[in-house]
């Protein structure tokens, strides 16, 4: 075989390969056999408090904090147990913006006209959801990030 034999099999044999990986079309699905529905996030139930920070200095073991309890249910009210500094004082309702991603906590007391809107993060820890809200009650100077957990008991 001559060198310009060789040469024309060369560029055929890379024409061939070329044609048959362009002209080959890939199985399409239109259907994703791992779609599936996202979940609404139920924040409904009784939220105890495991640690709260004041200004980055976790002040949890320098009061009791044991007994406060935000109680949302799933009628969309509210209840505040063993009151501590918090956004509201009183019973209302409650809602989230988004119930897929929720991002906004609103509080509404009774009998308020306007409610209270809270930026608050609900990660998974430990395998449960968590329930994290900064707020400033009180002095604004002052910035404190209550992280609560859903009480088992339910």
């Amino acid at each position: 075989m001559t060198y310009q034999t060789k040469h024309i099999a060369t560029v055929l044999a890379a024409i061939v390969a070329t044609v048959m990986m362009v002209a080959c079309s890939t199985f399409t699905d239109e259907t994703n056999p791992y779609a599936v529905e996202e979940a609404m996030k139920d924040m409904s139930g009784t939220w105890r408090l495991k640690t709260v920070t004041r200004n980055g200095i976790n002040i949890t073991q320098q009061m009791d904090f044991s007994r406060f309890r935000l109680i949302l249910d799933a009628d969309g009210t509210y209840t505040i147990q063993n009151y501590l500094p918090f956004v509201v004082k009183e019973n209302g309702t409650w809602k989230v913006n988004d119930p897929l991603h929720p991002m906004l906590l609103s509080f509404k007391e009774n009998g308020e006209a306007e409610g209270i809107d809270l930026d608050f993060t609900y990660p998974v820890v430990d395998g449960s959801r968590a329930l994290s809200i900064t707020l400033s009650p009180g002095c604004h100077t002052n910035s404190y990030v209550y992280s609560f957990y859903r009480d088992k008991a339910e």
